[in-house]
């Protein structure tokens, strides 16, 4: 009776918890989740150039920090790229997102994955290519793209259990959604090696 009781409890503990969707599983075994906690999170190919677009992003968000509504919104908008453009000390403009379909097919990008690759071997590697991806670079005076930074990850998916849905769309015992797993690791290319740093970038992408 004793063992039918705490059984009885243990179903009607595990039935709140699913209710509540407290219940959960990932996709991504341990190993993968090592791999993004190791090996995850941003690769810097020049830090002088890194810091430099920081410190210029910062002041562009101070700027913009003191922008008022009004009439003269948009002018106060164009006078921070005005004074404050994303243009590099060496007379390049830097851009902070990924590059463009033309500009990933136009540019050969094997000696950037490379460096990354002799850092944490082929086998890691090819875990994480599919997730791994320019975020930061700039245009040389030839109109190449030059990588500043490359981010990496892993995407797993999580499944909760519990009682989801409505009367229209109809009741459902799970609800999936996929979510990244990337370290907040910063790696930096020094003497063409890759070295990581005992700064942490949580949330960073560039």
């Amino acid at each position: 009776m004793k063992y039918f009781i705490l059984i009885f409890i243990s179903l009607i503990t595990l039935i709140i918890f699913a209710s509540c969707g407290l219940i959960q599983t990932s996709s991504a075994d341990k190993e993968t989740e090592r791999i993004a906690d190791e090996y995850g999170g941003i690769y810097v190919f020049d830090k002088e150039i890194r810091d430099e677009i920081k410190q210029r992003e910062k002041e562009r968000e101070e700027a913009r920090q003191k922008v008022t509504t009004g009439d003269t919104f948009w002018e106060q908008i164009e006078a921070i790229d005005k004074n404050l453009p994303r243009i590099l000390s060496n007379g390049c403009k830097y851009y902070i997102k990924g590059p463009s379909k033309q500009e990933l097919h136009e540019n050969d990008w094997s000696l950037y994955y490379q460096k990354i690759k002799e850092y944490m071997g082929e086998e890691v590697f090819n875990k994480l290519k599919r997730r791994l991806g320019v975020t930061s670079y700039y245009i040389d005076k030839n109109g190449k793209v030059i990588p500043i930074t490359m981010l990496t990850y892993i995407s797993t998916t999580i499944t909760t259990y519990g009682l989801y849905g409505d009367e229209g769309a109809g009741f459902r015992l799970t609800n999936s959604y996929s979510v990244d797993i990337a370290g907040d690791n910063i790696f930096y290319l020094e003497n063409g090696k890759f070295i990581k740093s005992d700064e942490k970038g949580k949330g960073a992408r560039h």
